[in-house]
């Protein structure tokens, strides 16, 4: 029986250890504090793992799941510790990625009606400019607004959470993804095609997601010295604001730029469509989607 509110699953491999005192750190500093942390080590450097244990000597919410490389990414190994889970819901974490202090708390008070969730994320780009993600008309817990967005890969890891009860429901849970499907969105799909499913997904972002490449992307000492940045602009509510603020100029000026390009392109129209007439449906759309639903 679940003791604890809520398990959060941190993967990581190889030498990423130093990436880990930010992406738990992140974990430790969540308003939710009720929680186990378990990171599965898809064989780690001998560095990975003194850096894990050092982080355990210090916070005995910490446990770490040791494992040899697997074939894909340890898939079966995150299903090997839920089997000992204690946490009412069950939230995920890239190495790579931060929460925000209210992403654990957010998840679980959406985990009290829905049994799958999803938040938006601010997506830091390689410029250090940022903005929100996720952020369209598919919000709220109608059945095909999460599963849109999983079936286009939008449900980051870091961002879903889910209800340790309705894991245990699923015909598999975690295992070895085919060849040429994303891990994550693999898993996703389980959940989405389960009878009992109830989905929601999330306006609010709770997360920043460093996304560069396919895995491993970026060196490690680069990600290391991105995430010390943005570790220290979250540590403050006006560092977090500040982010968020920039975030919705981002996302606002990638439309522009989107209405621009619609509007400046040499074609006449579309399917007997002019394209400034497009421009201003698109517009129109976009003001509506500002307007989505939220969770009350």
């Amino acid at each position: 029986m679940s003791k604890l509110k809520a398990t959060v699953v941190l993967p990581t491999t190889r030498d990423r250890g130093p990436l880990l005192p930010y992406s738990i750190g992140s974990i430790q500093h969540q308003t939710l504090d009720d929680i186990e942390i378990f990171v599965i080590g898809d064989g780690v450097s001998d560095a990975t793992r003194k850096v894990v244990q050092k982080l355990q000597s210090e916070d005995s919410r910490i446990k770490f799941f040791d494992h040899p490389k697997h074939e894909r990414r340890g898939e079966v190994y995150r299903h090997q510790a839920l089997q000992e889970a204690k946490g009412e819901i069950v939230c995920y974490i890239c190495d790579r990625d931060l929460m925000l202090p209210n992403h654990v708390g957010t998840l679980y008070s959406l985990l009290q009606k829905y049994n799958f969730a999803f938040t938006a994320f601010i997506r830091v780009r390689e410029d250090h400019s940022v903005m929100f993600d996720n952020y369209s008309k598919y919000f709220g817990p109608a059945s095909e607004a999460p599963k849109k967005f999983v079936h286009r890969g939008n449900a980051a890891l870091s961002s879903v959470g889910h209800t340790l009860a309705f894991y245990q429901q699923l015909p598999y849970g975690w295992r070895t993804t085919p060849e040429g499907q994303y891990t994550d969105v693999y898993m996703w799909k389980q959940f989405l095609a389960h009878p009992q499913c109830q989905a929601y997904s999330h306006d609010e972002a709770t997360m920043l997601y460093f996304k560069r490449g396919n895995f491993p992307g970026v060196p490690v000492s680069e990600r290391e010295k991105e995430l010390k940045r943005w570790s220290e602009k979250i540590s403050t509510e006006k560092g977090i604001e500040a982010i968020k603020k920039e975030a919705l100029k981002g996302l606002m000026h990638d439309r522009l730029r989107l209405r621009l390009r619609v509007i400046s392109t040499p074609l006449i129209s579309i399917k007997g469509y002019d394209l400034r007439e497009l421009s201003s449906q698109l517009l129109e759309r976009l003001k509506k989607n500002n307007s989505g639903r939220r969770e009350t």
